[in-house]
C-alpha cells in the first residue's frame, strides 16, 4: 500500500534541514562558530572553489549552522534552496542585484515598508536601477508598467503598514506571461500562514524579512529560490553569459533549478558579504521550533484587539485583514492557512497626529520600537514620524501612511492586559473615559491572585481591613496564613486594599474610601456603605467567600 505520509509544517519547523551531528550526535543544531574549514586535500579545495562539488569554504559564503536554517526555511516555503543574510534589507538588496544591472527596471507595489521604499526610491537609482511604483491593489497596474527593461515584479504579501493583501495568483500570472520573476516579501504572513510559491507558476523566490519570526533578539533575512523560473533567457544575461570567476559557468544553463540561489551565494555573498552569522542562525532555528504556537496566539490576540478597536468611540478607522469589512479580507481568506491573519493592526485615532503620539507616550505594557511581527511582546509605533518619515506627502499617501495612523504588532501577553493598557492610553490621549471598566471578577482576581501587591517597583503585603471580629471569618484566618495583612478596620495606618465586612452593623463606622474593594461576607450587606462605595468608584463584592475564590483561582478556573 502506498504511503503518502509527509512532514507537515509543524514538524518541519522542528526537524527540517537537520541531520544529527555526526561527530557528537548532538540533538540540537550545533553552532559552528568558525571562519573557515579544513580541505581534505588540494583536489578537494580545487573542486570546491570551481563549484564542481558543494561544501564549506568560508563562513562568509556558507556555514553548517546557517545551512540547517536555510534548508528548514526552503522546506517551509516549498523552495529548492535558500540563502541566509545578515538582515532583511540585505536579502532584498541581494535579490535585486542578482538579476538587475544599471539600466534595468523593477516594478514594485507602492505600499511597502519604509526601509524598502527608500532602498528602491533612493539607493538603487544611484546604481542605475530604476524602480517604478504602482498601486498594487489593482494587479493590472503591474502589467501596464512592464517594459523590455523590466527584470522583476516586487511586492509584500501583507503590505506594511497599509495591510493590503497582494493578489498573488493574478500577479504571478502577469509576471509569467511577461517572462519575468515575481519577488515576494513574506515577512508579515510567515510561511506557516502563507506559502506564496505555491500560488505562482513562475515564482522566483520569496523574501522573508527579519521581523516576523523570532523574539526581537536577532536580525537576519533569507532569500528562498522556488526553482521554477527558467533563467535561460536573453532578458537575464547574468545567468546566460559565462562567469569568468568560476571557469566560465553559466548559472542559468549549467546549474539547474537552484540557479538563482547559487548565483546569489557564490557571487554576491562572496563579493559583498552580508552573511548571516551562525549565532543568529541558531537563534532563528530556536524561534522556528515554536513559530506555529506563537503565530496562533498572536493571531488570536490580534483578532480580539481589532474587534475592540473597531467598537471604540475614539477610533476613526481600523485596518486588519481578519476583519470582514477589510478590503483584502477575501484575498486573506484565499491565501492564508488556518484562518490566521497575522499580528499587525493599523488604526486611526481621533485627534490626528498629536493624539496618536499621546497614545504611544502613555502606553505602559506596549513597547515603542521599530520592529514588528512575531516579537512575543506587543509593539507600537507612529510610522509617519518614524519608519516612513523620510517620505514626502505624496509618497506617504501612495504608501498608505496617514498622520493619524498607529501601527500595532500584537504580542502573546494576556489579551486582557494588552487591551487594558491600550484603553487607558487612548483615554489619556483623547481626554475621554476608559471604555473598559473594572468589575467584580477583575477585582477578585487581582485581590486573590497573590497576597503581595507589586506597585512602582515596590512589594508589600495586601492589606485587608476588617469591619467586625476577624476570628468570626474562617476565610480571613486562612488568608492571613497565606501572607495577607489582616487588620481591624479601626487600626488602618497606610495602604488598605480591601475593606472586608464581617458584621454589617459595624460597616458604617469602619468604612474607608482608601480601599479599592468593599467586600461583604456572605449574608452581610449595608446599603449606606454600598452607596458610598459606588460614589467613590470602589468595587463591591457580595456573597462570595474569599478563600473559596482564592482556591478557585489557584486551580486556574
Amino acid at each position: 500500500m502506498t504511503n503518502f505520509q509527509f512532514p507537515r509544517s509543524e514538524t518541519t519547523l522542528l526537524h527540517g534541514g537537520q541531520q544529527v551531528d555526526p561527530a557528537t550526535n548532538a540533538r540540537a543544531v550545533p553552532i559552528y562558530q568558525t571562519t573557515s574549514y579544513v580541505f581534505n586535500n588540494t583536489e578537494h579545495a580545487q573542486n570546491l572553489f570551481a563549484l564542481a562539488e558543494m561544501g564549506n569554504i568560508y563562513s562568509r559564503i556558507m556555514n553548517p549552522t546557517v545551512d540547517a536554517f536555510e534548508q528548514r526555511i526552503a522546506l517551509l516555503e516549498d523552495g529548492v534552496a535558500a540563502v541566509g543574510t545578515a538582515s532583511g534589507a540585505s536579502a532584498i538588496t541581494l535579490a535585486i542585484l542578482n538579476l538587475a544591472n544599471a539600466g534595468d527596471e523593477i516594478i514594485a507595489d507602492s505600499n511597502l515598508y519604509g526601509g524598502t521604499f527608500n532602498l528602491f526610491n533612493k539607493t538603487l537609482p544611484k546604481y542605475g536601477i530604476d524602480v517604478k511604483f504602482v498601486d498594487g491593489t489593482d494587479p493590472e497596474n503591474f502589467r501596464s508598467a512592464i517594459t523590455e527593461k523590466t527584470k522583476a515584479i516586487y511586492g509584500e504579501v501583507i503590505t506594511n503598514p497599509s495591510l493590503n493583501v497582494l493578489d498573488l495568483e493574478v500577479i504571478a500570472d502577469i509576471a509569467h506571461e511577461n517572462g519575468i520573476p515575481l519577488i515576494i516579501d513574506n515577512t508579515f504572513a510567515t510561511p506557516y500562514v502563507c506559502k506564496p510559491i505555491s500560488w505562482g507558476r513562475r515564482y522566483c523566490r520569496t523574501l522573508c524579512n527579519k521581523m516576523d519570526w523570532w523574539h526581537g533578539t536577532s536580525i537576519g533575512g533569507v532569500v528562498v529560490d522556488s526553482g521554477r523560473f527558467n533563467w535561460n533567457s536573453e532578458r537575464f544575461p547574468g545567468f546566460t553569459e559565462p562567469d569568468d570567476s568560476y571557469n566560465g559557468i553559466r548559472f542559468g544553463i549549467d546549474i539547474g533549478p537552484p540557479a538563482f540561489a547559487i548565483k546569489l551565494r557564490v557571487q554576491l555573498l562572496r563579493d559583498i558579504g552580508p552573511s548571516l552569522s551562525p549565532q543568529n542562525a541558531f537563534y532563528f532555528l530556536q524561534g522556528l521550533e515554536t513559530l506555529h504556537l506563537r503565530i496562533q496566539q498572536h493571531s488570536e490576540n490580534t483578532k480580539v484587539v481589532a474587534n475592540y478597536l473597531e467598537n471604540h468611540p475614539q477610533v476613526e478607522w481600523v485596518s486588519y485583514p481578519g476583519l470582514e469589512n477589510h478590503p483584502s479580507n477575501k484575498l486573506a481568506k484565499k491565501y492564508f492557512f488556518r484562518n490566521l491573519f497575522g499580528s499587525i493592526i493599523v488604526f486611526g485615532i481621533k485627534g490626528g497626529k498629536e493624539a496618536g503620539r499621546q497614545v504611544i507616550d502613555n502606553v505602559k505594557l506596549w513597547s515603542h520600537v521599530a520592529n514588528v511581527g512575531g516579537d512575543a511582546k506587543s509593539l507600537i509605533i507612529h510610522p509617519a514620524s518614524t519608519t516612513h518619515q523620510q517620505l514626502n506627502a505624496e509618497e506617504l499617501k501612495s504608501s498608505g501612511v496617514t498622520e493619524e495612523l498607529i501601527r500595532l504588532s500584537v504580542g502573546i501577553e494576556s489579551a486582557d492586559d494588552i487591551i487594558a493598557d491600550l484603553d487607558q492610553a487612548i483615554a489619556t490621549a483623547t481626554n475621554s473615559e476608559p471604555t473598559i471598566k473594572a468589575n467584580a471578577d477583575q477585582a477578585i482576581s487581582w485581590a486573590l491572585s497573590s497576597p503581595l501587591a507589586r506597585e512602582n517597583g515596590e512589594i508589600r503585603p495586601k492589606t485587608i481591613a476588617v469591619a467586625g471580629a476577624i476570628e468570626q471569618s474562617e476565610a480571613l484566618v486562612k488568608l492571613q496564613k497565606l501572607g495577607y495583612q489582616v487588620i481591624p478596620a479601626d487600626n488602618i495606618d497606610g495602604d488598605v486594599d480591601i475593606l472586608f465586612v464581617v458584621d454589617s452593623n459595624e460597616a458604617e463606622n469602619a468604612y474607608s474610601d482608601q480601599a479599592k474593594i468593599v467586600w461583604f461576607a456572605e449574608g452581610q450587606t449595608n446599603e449606606s456603605v454600598k452607596g458610598k462605595a459606588e460614589a467613590n468608584g470602589q468595587i463591591i463584592i457580595e456573597n462570595k467567600c474569599p478563600y473559596q475564590e482564592a482556591d478557585r483561582l489557584r486551580r486556574g478556573e
